[in-house]
């Protein structure tokens, strides 16, 4: 008799549990079938945006490929103009350095290349 008790409260909570899980699937299938729907409702706002993300890497690809091509363009000239300038110092230097070795001992440049010091240290 006992075994008889035991066994059908063992069914009984069986079917307890059994009742439980099929009710917690069928409210995540409704959850799914709902994510489902609301996904496909949003597929061609994703698409639009998937494309324009496309597009835009594309930009910006072509964006960096000329930027890097007017730096390197900008820098051969900024090289050429510092040789330039350099050749032209040098130029100076050679024939003028009397002049400028009485210049740079003057007072005159003294007091501005002091000032210019105070200056920078100042800003």
């Amino acid at each position: 008799m006992i075994f008889k008790i035991m066994t059908t409260i063992v069914f009984i909570a069986e079917i307890i549990v059994a009742y439980t899980i099929l009710k917690k699937l069928l409210a995540f299938d409704k959850l799914v079938i709902r994510t489902n729907e609301a996904l496909m409702g949003i597929k061609p706002e994703i698409s639009y945006i998937g494309c324009l993300i496309k597009k835009i890497s594309a930009q910006y690809v072509e964006f960096a490929y000329d930027f890097a091509e007017k730096i390197h363009v900008k820098s051969d000239e900024a090289i050429v103009t510092q040789l330039g300038k350099l050749v032209i110092a040098i130029t100076l230097l050679r024939f003028n350095s009397k002049l400028i070795r009485k210049i740079l001992i003057s007072k005159p440049f003294k007091m501005l290349r002091k000032g210019l010091s105070l200056l920078k240290y100042v800003v």
